[in-house]
């Protein structure tokens, strides 16, 4: 079973026949310093690929996401059955999940890992910003960055 591509969204929708995905994003701006910490409820949506000789079966899915110090923001574990179907075909399907109250501490580079049965799949990219201003230098031609007065 693969992961084939992740994605955030403002709101996912599945329906039987149909999927609506509104507002994919990959960045989270804030103001300034003042924002944060703060959290918020992500909703992601997955598209994963499953093989004839894995119909049926159960998988063990882990999503987890480091924040820029390392240290775990969220981690969760469930299993996941992959849809009954019958014919010699690989199948695709979606499914969406909603994480909610992640605590952001800083503005940086996020990633939620997707593992099946502990075998790394898929990543997740998410960038949180807030301005910054940069200062030249131009006695040693260097840049200082700090936080915007606000």
């Amino acid at each position: 079973m693969d992961v084939l591509w992740g994605a955030w969204a403002r709101q996912v929708i599945l329906a039987r026949n149909s999927l609506d995905i509104m507002g994919i994003y990959d960045e989270i701006w804030k103001k300034g310093r003042s924002d944060f910490p703060f959290e918020v409820d992500l909703n992601l949506i997955l598209s994963y690929q499953a093989y004839p000789s894995e119909f049926e079966k159960t998988k063990e899915i882990t999503m987890s996401m480091l924040d820029i110090d390392a240290s775990e923001l969220l981690s969760y574990s469930f299993d996941l059955e992959v849809p009954a179907m019958y014919g010699e075909s690989k199948i695709r399907w979606y499914e969406d999940y909603e994480l909610t109250k992640v605590k952001i501490k800083e503005p940086g580079y996020y990633e939620l890992g997707i593992l099946i049965n502990g075998e790394q799949k898929q990543n997740v990219p998410l960038w949180v910003i807030a301005p910054k201003k940069s200062t030249w230098n131009p006695d040693d031609a260097s840049t200082f960055e700090e936080w915007a007065e606000e």
